[in-house]
């Protein structure tokens, strides 16, 4: 696991560190999702553009979702997924 620092700004502001952005391949105006967990913010680049991703399982067997719903969704589960920390090895973790 690699660990970047940032400086809150007056404004409440964080620049994402070069190497973190070509890490995750984050370009300007790529969206980012912000979750807390258990006390930890989870920023998860939201790179992804769903409707790229429309017809690709097939018919849905509860019925068609709107994009809307299917962002929803994502946007609800992201923090708790990205969250998973049961390979963490502690001594990685920043304090």
């Amino acid at each position: 696991m690699t660990v970047w620092e940032a400086t809150i700004s007056a404004k409440g502001q964080v620049t994402i560190p070069k190497e973190m952005r070509e890490a995750l391949d984050l370009r300007p105006g790529d969206q980012l999702i912000y979750s807390v967990v258990d006390g930890e913010v989870i920023i998860t680049p939201k790179n992804v553009d769903f409707k790229d991703l429309a017809g690709l399982l097939g018919s849905p067997p509860n019925g068609a979702a709107t994009l809307d719903e299917i962002d929803a969704s994502v946007l609800e589960a992201a923090g708790t997924n990205a969250a998973d920390t049961k390979d963490t090895d502690s001594s990685d973790v920043a304090a």
